[in-house]
């Protein structure tokens, strides 16, 4: 009887172990940080005359369970600068106390056939004075496509798009609510949805990382910062 007890309290502690490695981290603003409300957790930080303000556990959509497969975080921005800056993913991340960075998992599969149900005929959230970048355009058919110099990196695309493969997501809610990649120019504004690799317990505290590009030459020109505390 008392192996048996044994056995049964060790298979708890396995499926007990296991349930803990599949909860996700919830994200808070870390103390001392300028929290803004709103949905979700949300906090604001500002480089280059540049305003971003992130907002964690705002994700209400299809599916409902994203967080336990991806970490979606609520992006604000608002260039108050005399210059545009362009939002490029590979210049925003989340990283870690130990230094490992998670990136922006892009939602479009470029190369792949595209679906009405997957065009952003109306934004969710507020567009102005923004333009989508040029390979984005047939995703935005309404947005204005941004002329000058944006190229598309391919080694950026590819891995995310097959993570999300194996994932069976983007869904049509992700594609809809998310931040585009393109051009804000003075006085503009842009908001969505980015989506990070899965966050789980071992993570406790995180910086969200936003750079300020100048668009017309590709100099950063400072780094918009706001530490999470993961719980």
């Amino acid at each position: 009887m008392n192996s048996r007890i044994l056995m049964l309290a060790g298979t708890a502690a396995v499926l007990g172990a296991a349930a803990c490695s599949r909860t996700t981290a919830k994200l808070s603003p870390a103390p001392g940080v300028a929290v803004v409300p709103g949905p979700g957790q949300g906090a604001a930080a500002s480089a280059a005359g540049v305003r971003v303000v992130a907002r964690a556990q705002a994700w209400k959509w299809e599916p409902r369970d994203l967080d336990t497969k991806v970490t979606p975080i609520f992006v604000e921005l608002q260039n108050d600068s005399d210059r545009p800056v362009a939002v490029r993913y590979n210049h925003i991340s989340l990283t870690d106390a130990a230094g490992h960075r998670f990136n922006v998992m892009p939602p479009y599969d470029i190369d792949a056939t595209l679906s009405e149900a997957f065009t952003v005929q109306s934004p969710y959230y507020g567009f102005d004075r923004f333009a989508v970048a040029p390979y984005l355009s047939r995703w935005y058919p309404r947005f204005s496509r941004y002329g000058g110099a944006f190229a598309y990196d391919p080694a950026y695309y590819s891995p995310y798009v097959t993570a999300y493969r194996n994932v069976r997501l983007p869904t049509v809610d992700m594609v809809q609510r998310a931040l585009p990649e393109g051009v804000l120019s003075p006085g503009g504004r842009a908001s969505g949805f980015v989506y990070f690799e899965a966050l789980h317990r071992d993570a406790k505290t995180l910086t969200l990382a936003v750079d300020v590009i100048d668009a017309n030459t590709g100099a950063v020109l400072g780094t918009a910062q706001i530490p999470f505390v993961a719980g």
